[in-house]
């Protein structure tokens, strides 16, 4: 996974009733510094909140792990987009 401009969605289900209490810890915790780079959304289905995080692979490790302490959150999904990976690297290693 490339250091660089790296990218990550973290799936999250909140506590139900405690949304506006996990968004409110979110930005007061820091985790989302650059608005214009992450988001939150919350969504219908399976998980109630999609946070998009953005920066170096350094930095989005950290603030994964501090999410998944929130005492609103119950469980989480991290995805990794593909663009992330290195294809030429893989093409010639194989």
């Amino acid at each position: 996974m490339s250091v660089e401009n790296s990218r990550a969605y973290l799936l999250v289900v909140i506590q139900p009733g405690n949304e506006q209490e996990f968004a409110n810890e979110i930005i007061s915790k820091g985790l989302s510094p650059d608005p214009k780079a992450e988001k939150v959304d919350f969504v219908h289905g399976s998980y109630d909140s999609k946070v998009t995080l953005a920066g170096k692979t350094r930095q989005i490790d950290p603030r994964i792990l501090k999410i998944r302490e929130l005492p609103y959150v119950r469980r989480t999904e991290t995805l990794v987009p593909f663009e992330m990976l290195n294809w030429q690297d893989a093409a010639t290693s194989s």
